[in-house]
């Protein structure tokens, strides 16, 4: 189990496989929410978010769900957006957003092939997958998102994203996926 703590949040991870103590998280927390995990096929991804001393030590929120990795060769990732209290969660082909304070699932989203990060920009949270880099607000909205394909990367600068897809540059703006000469 992978352990993170920043700011007041504290956040657990395992990828693979569930704790083995699972069933007492499962008792333990306020707020709980299982994607898939009867499925036979796929690799379980436990996430347990917390904010603060609260809980009694154990996890306020419990995420668990299993998601598909064709290839076996994506990992998951989650960013945690302390001003709103939201966390991006991706994993496989699945993309995830909760409110912490809420304790809510807000939305479920899906990018084609598999999902590589979460990152922000201002206030911009970046995902990247394999065929998509995707843009949404602080709050959780999804704003634009395009079509990718690898090699790829991106640079920000200011309110723009530059998108290197194959050798091709190409400028967005960030607010609402513009293209600009």
């Amino acid at each position: 189990m992978i352990s993170i703590s920043m700011e007041d949040w504290d956040l657990q991870m395992e990828d693979g496989s569930l704790p083995s103590i699972f069933t007492s998280y499962l008792k333990n927390a306020e707020f709980v929410d299982q994607i898939d995990v009867n499925n036979d096929e796929g690799r379980f991804l436990f996430v347990g978010i917390s904010k603060g001393a609260t809980n009694n030590g154990w996890p306020s929120l419990v995420i668990v769900q299993k998601y598909q990795d064709h290839r076996q060769t994506f990992s998951p990732g989650f960013l945690v957006v302390p001003d709103t209290s939201l966390v991006f969660l991706g994993a496989g082909e699945r993309l995830l957003c909760y409110d912490l304070e809420g304790k809510a699932r807000l939305w479920e989203d899906e990018t084609g092939c598999g999902f590589w990060s979460w990152s922000k920009s201002g206030s911009y949270v970046l995902m990247s997958a394999e065929l998509e880099f995707g843009v949404w607000n602080e709050s959780g909205k999804k704003l634009w998102s395009t079509f990718v394909e690898p090699p790829w990367s991106f640079a920000i600068e200011e309110q723009t994203v530059e998108l290197d897809v194959m050798g091709t540059i190409q400028k967005f703006r960030l607010s609402d996926g513009v293209k600009l000469d």
